[in-house]
Formats: structure tokens, sequence, C-alpha cells
């Protein structure tokens, strides 16, 4: 079960399409409840669990569609190259131009489809006959939601700034960023409290390559990590990784990202970081990755078309929550709670190979180069932008967006007009020009 949408068979995809287009588009529902699926449907833990691919397979179209997640991050801060229609448009800060696909990136549709079907699957949950449910199911069922929900309000806020809530008691108010990540935050720490380090596959054995492809301990650390850096909580950072290294007795990590196989509604890449597709300037490149570093090792360099492409891009699981962020949140956790000793420590055994000594670091030196390692080593990730943002570096790294316009919400992705007019919203003031 390595792929877990390879596994759906075509009664389970009706199944889902019927969960799914409830939310054709979000907000014009007045009670997403109204449209579900007969009292009793739910009767088995594979129905249930039916329902929780469901939100992957959303969240997935979300990012990988267009590529996104790397429109959103490493594509609109010039590292990476894409190979696609609406590269050009992306790396020069032309968010608003009338291009088909370009306004399907500025769409939150998918996002809000994802929420809906966590909220969906959390309610079933709670109606499901008690003994549907192992102990185990109903635990990893609910912490996938919460945790999926966690990460696609993160994204929407990392993306658009103030959105819309999804949430029974508010439904479709306009949260600031800060209220959107501060939910997100709640989220994650109920899901961490009810996920395992490793799931089990069907014959009950511990599979770790269903762990990286499902929501995990470990992934959703590194998710209320990022989440309390964001909000410039850096102690609950430092002690929400902490405790899971002390609570990781066995050391059983996981890395997590969504399945790279075939979507049977929308044209996804199998391979979104293929060489054919998604490539680095050698200028680029040379800049990152300085002569002597052995990072430089991972890219297949052409010297006459003056790109280089990542050789590992054939993966059966996108990187979205890896194992090296973790690291890197420990290392950046431990230096903005003045423990720069342990950050000099940290950052240095887990960045073998590059150029630079980092046990000579300060505290004013230690942010520019774990900037650095953060480019480097997630190179792929789509998190990039969104460092530039909570870095506060985005006028610095990108010459187009003055510090005016960032303050104006350059930063931001522009709100499609659906999203407008659906919602009554405003545009912010640098979209809106």
């Amino acid at each position: 079960m390595k792929n877990i949408f390879k596994s759906i068979n075509l009664l389970t995809l009706a199944t889902l399409m019927l969960v799914t287009s409830s939310c054709d588009s979000f907000l014009t529902i007045e009670n997403p409840e109204d449209k579900t699926l007969p009292a009793g449907y739910y009767n088995s833990a594979q129905r249930v669990e039916q329902a929780v691919i469901g939100i992957y397979i959303n969240f997935r179209r979300a990012l990988l569609n267009n590529h996104a997640w790397l429109m959103y991050g490493e594509a609109r801060s010039g590292d990476l190259i894409v190979n696609n229609n609406v590269y050009n448009y992306v790396v020069n800060q032309q968010l608003n131009d009338d291009q088909k696909e370009l306004i399907e990136l500025t769409d939150w549709e998918y996002f809000y489809d994802a929420l809906n079907n966590a909220n969906e699957v959390l309610r079933i949950i709670d109606q499901v006959e008690s003994d549907v449910l192992s102990e185990y199911e109903y635990n990893l069922f609910k912490g996938e939601a919460l945790a999926l929900k966690s990460f696609a309000y993160f994204y929407l806020a990392r993306i658009w700034g103030d959105v819309p809530s999804a949430e029974t008691n508010n439904f479709g108010t306009v949260l600031s960023t800060n209220e959107v990540v501060t939910k997100a935050q709640e989220l994650a720490q109920e899901a961490y409290n009810l996920l395992p380090w490793i799931l089990l596959n069907e014959d009950g054995i511990e599979s770790s390559s269903l762990t990286e492809s499902r929501m995990n301990k470990t992934a959703v650390a590194i998710l209320r990590a990022q989440e309390h850096l964001w909000l410039n909580n850096a102690q609950e950072a430092y002690s929400v990784l902490n405790t899971a290294t002390t609570e990781n007795t066995e050391e059983k990590w996981s890395s997590f990202g969504f399945s790279t196989g075939k979507d049977y509604r929308t044209d996804l890449t199998e391979n979104p970081l293929d060489a054919a597709v998604v490539s680095i300037s050698i200028e680029k490149l040379n800049t990152i990755y300085p002569e002597g570093d052995s990072r430089r090792e991972k890219f297949d360099i052409s010297e006459e078309n003056g790109t280089a492409s990542l050789l590992n891009y054939a993966q059966d699981v996108s990187q979205l929550l890896t194992e090296t962020n973790f690291d890197l949140l420990r290392a950046e956790a431990a230096w903005r709670t003045e423990k720069i000793e342990e950050a000099k420590t940290i950052l240095t055994e887990i960045t073998e190979g590059a150029t630079e000594d980092y046990s000579t670091l300060d505290n004013n030196s230690f942010e520019n180069a774990l900037l650095l390692e953060r480019q480097r080593l997630l190179i792929g990730s789509g998190l990039r932008f969104f460092d530039l943002i909570r870095f506060n570096k985005v006028a610095k790294e990108i010459s187009s967006l003055s510090v005016q316009d960032v303050a104006e919400g350059a930063a931001f992705w522009p709100l499609s007009e659906k999203s407008i007019n659906d919602n009554s919203l405003n545009q912010n003031s640098y979209w809106s020009k």
C-alpha cells in the first residue's frame, strides 16, 4: 500500500465524489451538512477511511495542480524554473494577470474543499456506531482530519493572509492571518495527541511507506513548530520539538508528503519534480551552492543548457514536511530562544557538505546562515517564499517588490474574482491598484 491513491478502486472513487461534491464553490453553500450521504452509510472502517482519503485527494489537488506548491514557493522566489504556462507570470510577480492557469492558482477552492471534507469526516466519526471503529482507527482518522485541517488553514494564511473561517461557529467570517494560524495551531495540537509515529497497514504491521503518505506524529510536530514560529512563539516551538524528541523513545520518525500517483479527475503530473519540467539555472545554483559544497552532487548539471535538475526527482511522495525541516526548526527555535550554542551544534550536524564553518556564528550572523541552509536543504518543498515572508526578507530578495509593496500586501497572493464575489471580500491595497 505504498501509494494510497493507487489502491482506491472505482467504487471508492465514486463514493469520494459523492462526499466531496458537496462543496463546488466554498461559501456559496448555506449549510454544507445538507449535502451528505444517507444516514447509515458509514457502517465500516473502510467506508470511513474512504472519506478520510477524500481530504487527501482535494488537498493534493490544491498543491500539485499547475505545480502550485512551487508557484507559491521556489518559483515565485526565483530559485527554481518551472516549465509551464504560468511560471513567467509568477517569477515576475504578475499574479493578477488574466491567464487561465494563473487564475486557478489565485483560487482557494481546493483548500476549502479539503477543509469541508475534514469537517465532514469529523462529523462522521462522532456519529458512527461505537463498534465500527477500533480505538486505533478512531484516533488515526480523527487525527488525520484535524491535522489536514490545520495544514490547509496554514497554507491559506501563508498564501492569502486574511481568509474566511470554515468553522461552524463562525462560518464565513474573515479571520486575520494570525487568527487563522492560531486556529491551525489548536487543531494541530489536538491531532498530535491522537496520531501514531508509524501507521499500521491492513495486516496490523507498522509500515514506513504508508506513514510517509499519511499524516503522522512527526509531521504534525513539524507543522506545529512552523505555526508557532510564524506566530513568533519561539519558546512554544522549542518545546514542541523537544517534547517530540523526548516522547519518541524508539526513534520512529517519518516525513510526510502527498502521493504522486495519477488523479482521476485532474491532470496532475506523476513526477512533480521531473527534470523536463523543474530546473535551476547554473547561475542560481552557484549562488546557493558555491563550488566545494558537496550538496551540488544532488543536481544533474548541464553546462551546455545553462541549467541543472534534481537527480532525485522521481518520487512516490512529495516532500512537504520532512525530517530535515524538523532539525532546521530545532536549530531555529534554539537560536530564537537564545540557546546559540545548541543552535550551532544542530545546524552543523545537519549541514555536512557545506563550505561554511558554522561553529563561529553568533546571534547576529546565525539568521542568514539558517535562512541559507533552509534554502539549500528544503529546495523543492515549496517553502522558500513563505520563509522570506516569515523572516521579513521579501523586499530584500525580490527586487521587483519594495518594502512599501510588502506593507501593502504584495507578499500575499491576490484573491480570485470568484473568491471576492462569493465572500464580499476586498482585494488588499497592493493588488487592487
